[in-house]
């Protein structure tokens, strides 16, 4: 959508996967009425197992819902078995030309029994425009309940959409029905989009936020997890995570291709020649001296007399040319999500949230690529991390850390000073405390010891029966 910049704002997470309570700021929301355009990069950091992904499961789960799809399959073991339910709330900041407007959205998803998938149950969405960097009073869009006998509230949103179309009581009823048997958003499901659509035309703000929001998850939210760089590690594929832009056109997606040969259509061998060249430009400057190229072995034709190119990705540096399998685990990893990275570095509206972004990434490249996105980046970056590096080269405000308490998992780190090395700071905590939350589940290396003595008396008794 022209002229609408869509960024995200805060997460709010209750009883969602090992979070019971857990919520994370961005720096630009913090300092909204400053208005200035800060940078929105954001590291999140804590031991194993402390919530670092659910973060990051939680905006994939957001884009799901945006985008109208259906929940997965997997999506009751998303939800802490302490509950039934999960809620989960987004803000978000609108600017649509001169406007500009913090838009709520909040969903609860309800666990499914054996036979049944887990379905949203309830979705609000709401906003405040924002006048002379003052939030106005919240206004209410739609109030979904699985329950309400006119299914939407408030009752002036649901007699405006009935007064257009007596049809769309009926409509809104069907609408209902698909997104609890499929496990889709209500209010971002197609049928419901067409519904506000034509409903909302006396009142196109909220129509306007509505297709926002869709919008900004369909083409400008990235969520890149470890399931799909595994594939990487095992030298199966690697996926090629990409957004590029014409003046008419977006295209995007993730583009798989085998480590060796590959069969591919004409017109996936012109979208990879695309993806391979915007890439090259900033590889060889991460990496001195390499770019990719493609090797064309020619065309043949399929079982079906259509056209085929026989294709293998290959890195160059100088007069070398090896197969891209044989490179470390880190550079593929960097090429794989290095589109979306340079459209987040270039675009506003861009959402990039990569889990475990330094798994083998050299740690003095990993401090050198985030100085350089802190410092110039015009998108959102969120990302997990388990190298220390970042902590000596973003601003502490770029930094979340986890905590051992469900009931509040996320914190910033408090009473650290400008000339402090938070690296230094934060090893610190763990060994001495001195924090409102405990940040570390205290291990004892006597118990580590005694537990592998164990383990191994254990194998050989079992070895010798």
């Amino acid at each position: 959508m022209k002229n609408v910049i869509v960024r995200l704002q805060e997460i709010v997470m209750n009883n969602f996967k090992n979070v019971e309570q857990g919520k994370i700021s961005l720096e630009s929301y913090n300092n909204f009425n400053k208005n200035t355009n800060l940078n929105d990069i954001l590291g999140i950091y804590g031991q194993n197992g402390s919530g670092k992904t659910a973060l990051v499961d939680a905006v994939e789960i957001l884009k799901i819902l945006l985008s109208g799809k259906e929940l997965p399959d997997d999506m009751n073991y998303l939800i802490n078995s302490i509950s039934e339910t999960t809620l989960l709330q987004f803000t978000f900041l609108i600017e649509r030309l001169t406007k500009r407007y913090f838009v709520y959205y909040s969903v609860e998803i309800t666990k499914g029994d054996n036979k049944s998938k887990a379905k949203v149950s309830r979705e609000i969405i709401s906003f405040s425009e924002i006048i002379d960097n003052k939030k106005k009073q919240k206004s209410k869009i739609i109030d979904f309940d699985m329950n309400y006998e006119n299914i939407i509230k408030p009752i002036a949103r649901y007699n405006e959409i009935i007064n257009v179309d007596k049809n769309n009581a009926i409509n809104l009823g069907v609408s209902k029905v698909y997104a609890l048997e499929k496990g889709t958003s209500f209010i971002f499901n197609e049928r419901s989009i067409k519904i506000f659509n034509e409903g909302f035309s006396k009142n196109a703000i909220y129509s306007n936020i509505i297709n926002s929001l869709k919008h900004f998850a369909e083409l400008n939210l990235f969520v890149i997890k470890n399931e799909q760089l595994g594939v990487v590690n095992m030298n199966q594929l690697i996926p090629l995570t990409f957004r590029l832009e014409s003046e008419n056109s977006v295209i995007l997606g993730n583009y798989a291709t085998l480590f060796g040969t590959s069969i591919i259509s004409e017109e996936s061998f012109i979208l990879l020649q695309k993806i391979i060249n915007q890439i090259n430009i900033v590889i060889n400057a991460i990496i001195p001296g390499m770019v990719v190229d493609i090797i064309n072995y020619g065309k043949q034709l399929d079982e079906n007399g259509d056209t085929k190119f026989k294709v293998e990705l290959v890195s160059v540096r100088g007069e070398n040319r090896v197969p891209l399998r044989y490179e470390s685990d880190g550079i593929k990893k960097i090429l794989s999500i290095l589109s979306a990275m340079i459209a987040m570095y270039n675009k506003k509206d861009i959402c990039l949230v990569v889990d475990e972004l330094d798994a083998g990434i050299f740690e003095y490249l990993l401090g050198e690529i985030l100085n350089v996105l802190q410092e110039n980046a015009r998108g959102q970056f969120i990302f997990t991390s388990h190298n220390l590096r970042a902590l000596e080269k973003l601003n502490k405000e770029s930094i979340i850390f986890t905590t051992t308490n469900p009931k509040n998992r996320y914190i910033k780190l408090a009473n650290v000073k400008s000339n402090n090395n938070l690296r230094d700071f934060y090893l610190r905590v763990i060994s001495l405390g001195g924090q409102k939350e405990n940040i570390y589940e205290e291990t004892n290396t006597y118990e580590i010891n005694y537990a592998f003595r164990k383990a191994g008396r254990l194998l050989k008794e079992i070895n010798k029966r």
